[in-house]
């Protein structure tokens, strides 16, 4: 199925969740992160949740990195809508404070800009994805032309309520698919 309607059924499908269903598929995707060997990366880009859209609750893998992995260097997205890019901020538990853009996207109001080439992981914001790690996000290409700025190694990790879909199409040239998603109750590998 395409782009635009893949896109509009997962984000009502997304949007119609309960609080409580909301909040219990949070935990069993938690579930599934605490598998993941985080020592092996460094430096981690993490974005931060549009609450009224149901995103996923990075916020709760944010406290448990601080928990169980205290030395990663966490990065939050701080964007230029005008230029249409984002940069790197660090991101400190404790001090980092949090404002809100025009599009309500939690972000930091000041701290210190690390460049794309430290990031060892990205946490890439999708709405849909399918089983060979394409992604549909809010179409607007922020994460693509973010990621074609950073390393080629990055790792690319998704993060969605729902397992994927067989196949999206109306893809482009400038789609950059994903390494592997964690969902609840499984982590896709592509």
């Amino acid at each position: 199925m395409d782009k635009a309607t893949l896109r509009k059924q997962f984000l009502e499908r997304r949007q119609n969740l309960s609080r409580a269903r909301y909040w219990m598929l949070t935990e069993e995707l938690m579930e599934q992160v605490k598998l993941v060997d985080w020592s092996q990366f460094r430096t981690i880009h993490v974005f931060l949740p549009i609450r009224k859209h149901n995103e996923i609750d990075t916020f709760s893998i944010l406290n448990y990195f601080k928990q169980a992995f205290p030395d990663l260097r966490i990065l939050i997205p701080r964007t230029n809508f005008e230029k249409l890019e984002m940069e790197n901020v660090l991101y400190d538990h404790d001090y980092t404070i949090l404002g809100r853009n025009k599009f309500d996207i939690p972000e930091p109001i000041h701290g210190k800009i690390i460049s794309s080439d430290q990031i060892d992981l990205v946490f890439v914001p999708l709405i849909v994805f399918d089983k060979k790690g394409n992604r549909a996000g809010y179409g607007k290409g922020f994460y693509d032309r973010f990621l074609s700025k950073c390393r080629h190694d990055v790792h690319k990790m998704g993060l969605s309520y729902f397992d994927p879909v067989d196949e999206i199409t109306g893809l482009n040239e400038f789609d950059i698919k994903l390494d592997s998603c964690i969902c609840p109750g499984k982590i896709w590998e592509f």
